[in-house]
């Protein structure tokens, strides 16, 4: 006791001896969080190659999402039928119902891939407890991704888009829609990248 009385504790700025208000951590990230909350519409973009980043974009849509909120998850598959025609040796040849297998492959895997993002969206829901409106569409294949995924946020009334990275954190997509989503808040989720 005798040695803490002589100890002088530091003494801390108060708020009134700062040149400016300091916010804290928490506060700063509830700043953040509100601007996203501004929104009511949110888009999810989901990609058959990358399975995590768009998990990890449909949790953080989910984590944002406040009451009143719509998520909406889209794939926009990538068309691929002159590649796949190119193999044959005279696609004139084909039957209709092979060339129409053909072109809905992108399609398919498109569904199967929301199929995936139901349970992760279902899983996530349990977890925090909050029930969101999420619908799962899968736009018509095209051959630009890129923009056909900002005509998708165009079309639906988009204010905020959530991402993954692309494989590996390296994706070609994310750098697009940031430099050309005029008017889209854009949010590249990396959580899950090491």
């Amino acid at each position: 006791s005798r040695l803490t009385s002589q100890v002088a504790s530091p003494r801390l700025p108060t708020r009134a001896s700062l040149p400016y208000p300091r916010p804290t951590l928490a506060r700063t990230a509830a700043m953040l969080t509100s601007r996203f909350m501004r929104a009511t519409k949110m888009i999810v973009g989901v990609s058959v190659k990358d399975i995590e980043g768009s998990s990890a974009a449909m949790k953080k849509a989910l984590f944002f999402a406040q009451a009143g909120d719509k998520i909406t998850a889209i794939h926009v598959p990538t068309l691929m039928p002159e590649m796949m025609l190119s193999s044959m040796s005279d696609p004139g040849d084909a039957s209709e119902d092979a060339l129409l297998a053909l072109s809905n492959m992108p399609t398919k895997a498109g569904a199967a891939m929301m199929e995936k993002m139901r349970q992760v969206a279902a899983a996530e829901m349990t977890l925090t407890g909050k029930t969101v409106p999420i619908e799962f569409k899968v736009s018509a294949p095209t051959s630009l991704v890129k923009s056909g995924l900002l005509a998708a946020c165009r079309y639906e009334g988009a204010n905020v888009l959530i991402i993954g990275p692309g494989v590996g954190g390296k994706g070609s997509i994310p750098p697009f829609v940031a430099q050309n989503a005029d008017g889209v808040t854009v949010c590249i989720v990396r959580d899950h990248i090491k």
